[in-house]
């Protein structure tokens, strides 16, 4: 695809992912606080209208008066739930040929320039800890090739990861039910906005380039 500034956009790109992936795992610590006793009177549909509309900013739900200090999310702070964090921003980079499939009029991006995007966000500390998350790059890339129908993004490697080194959080009760159910929903739900959010970016760096006069 033609970019006016073409490091440009592959950075601008990587930041969005990396910061989506921030959000995404900050959003997972806000709502899970509304179990707590103090915020019953929050709604969780506000909650997720506030991230889906701020994708990109990570305590956008301190708007709603959501903390996520030692008393709301105690269960979180630990070494083992901090490794969550590079595996959100991979498993969305693993999903990055998906970006084949946005068009500028009849010109996409490159095979070439989207590695430089993954190999951005893998750059600033996106990691596959223990190979929790079994799908990989080079699947997606194919599939996209292919015109095979893509794995919907899921909590299922979260949970999963919870059961495994996160004790706290695997305890049967009210409180981690809660966190694990709303997972399910809101992991689908993030993903298709960053999506939207992707593809916005990379028209918005391409039709840049298309403003600009051509010499003839």
């Amino acid at each position: 695809m033609k970019f006016i500034n073409e490091e440009s956009a592959v950075n601008g790109l990587a930041d969005t992912v990396i910061k989506g992936g921030v959000c995404l795992y900050n959003a997972i610590k806000y709502i899970y606080s509304i179990a707590e006793e103090d915020f019953y009177n929050v709604s969780i549909k506000d909650a997720f209208k506030v991230v889906l509309n701020n994708i990109t900013d990570a305590d956008s739900l301190q708007a709603l008066g959501l903390r996520i200090d030692e008393h709301c999310c105690g269960e979180m702070l630990t070494q083992g739930y901090n490794e969550i964090l590079p595996l959100i921003i991979y498993s969305l980079a693993v999903r990055l040929p998906t970006l084949r499939n946005i068009k500028n009029g009849d010109d996409r991006m490159t095979d070439d320039q989207i590695v430089r995007v993954y190999n951005a966000v893998m750059a600033k500390g996106a990691r596959n800890h223990n190979d929790i998350i079994r799908e990989s790059y080079s699947e997606f890339r194919y599939l996209v090739r292919k015109g095979k129908p893509l794995p919907p993004y899921t909590a299922e490697w979260y949970k999963t990861y919870i059961y495994m080194s996160v004790p706290t959080l695997a305890e049967i009760n009210n409180k981690n039910m809660f966190l694990l159910g709303f997972a399910d929903v809101f992991f689908t739900m993030f993903y298709a906005c960053l999506e939207e959010e992707l593809s916005a970016k990379i028209l918005e760096y391409s039709s840049r380039a298309y403003s600009i006069p051509m010499d003839i």
